[in-house]
């Protein structure tokens, strides 16, 4: 079978276990216009390779073939375009120490109680406009107790997220839903009430696994009300158990799980279903400058 890749390319694969006419047939198509390919064995037959590229355009094209040629024999792959695998990542312990090495420096020299102050969810002062306290006070936490539960948190169910949207979604989404559930909090509190603490942004993370995954989206596995049975399980576990604390901010948690259930159902319904590595990267860049931009505003003053 014919290789148009070099040795750096790196291949996606679209269908598996082809007959010998099926990839004949898609050779021609993907020849005429003008596609690189080539075929492996795999199976009982033969599996089809593209560059990560074309893979949409090599969709189309072998789709348009079948639609305009119904009666050619066995015309239809025997197994559905494989979905590119969950990307590797090790941002969740990236995330974990990032909160750790916020702690070491808005806890030195004394500074804790004043920091908390100045960046914590304060409702009045969320609601009086300084909404930049929603993402800073993600980042804040009373002590290394605190600290540690939400490391973890983050850390699996992060990486759990990034699996599933990507790496850059995921971040931005988390913190946007992080944020959103200080802002909602803030808003059912009214006055004199003051939150920190990554947990909110865990259960936003909870509730955007569970959200991206109540409408089927075509070519994944995970659809539908069954799928996000696990996340809501998840979700009142947590809460049941950090619930005990007297010190737990119920309500915070709450607003972050719901605001990402939220959010994550109008991802999958408004987002693209597919996003490349470059704009994953570009997404990932914006939630950082979020948070940097939000903690610029707390060290100007506002």
């Amino acid at each position: 079978m014919r290789d148009d890749f070099s040795a750096q390319d790196e291949p996606r694969s679209l269908w598996d276990n082809l007959t010998s006419h099926q990839a004949d047939r898609y050779a021609l198509v993907l020849a005429a216009v003008g596609i690189p390919y080539r075929f492996r064995r795999s199976g009982w037959g033969w599996t089809l390779e593209v560059l990560e590229r074309d893979a949409s355009q090599a969709v189309a094209e072998i789709e348009e073939f079948n639609l305009e040629n119904p009666l050619l024999e066995d015309h239809r792959p025997r197994s559905a375009p494989s979905l590119p695998p969950p990307p590797r990542t090790l941002t969740g312990a990236a995330a974990a120490l990032l909160l750790l090495v916020f702690h070491l420096v808005t806890s030195r020299d004394g500074a804790h109680e004043a920091m908390i102050m100045e960046a914590g969810a304060h409702a009045a002062r969320i609601l009086e406009g300084e909404y930049w306290r929603t993402v800073t006070a993600l980042t804040l936490h009373a002590d290394a107790r605190h600290l540690a539960g939400n490391m973890l948190g983050i850390a699996v169910f992060g990486t759990l997220l990034c699996r599933r949207v990507g790496v850059g979604a995921a971040w931005l989404l988390i913190v946007l839903a992080g944020a959103g559930g200080n802002l909602l909090n803030a808003w059912l509190h009214q006055a004199g009430f003051l939150s920190i603490g990554a947990s909110t942004a865990v259960f936003a993370a909870v509730g955007l696994l569970g959200g991206v995954r109540v409408f089927p989206v075509e070519g994944t596995e995970y659809s539908g009300a069954r799928s996000w049975l696990l996340p809501a399980g998840a979700a009142f576990g947590l809460l049941a158990m950090l619930g005990s604390d007297v010190q737990t901010d119920i309500g915070a948690h709450l607003m972050g799980c719901v605001v990402g259930f939220v959010l994550g159902i109008a991802y999958t319904l408004l987002g693209p279903c597919q996003v490349s590595e470059t704009r994953q990267n570009h997404l990932l860049l914006a939630a950082l400058a979020v948070i940097a931009g939000s903690w610029w505003l707390v060290l100007e003053g506002g």
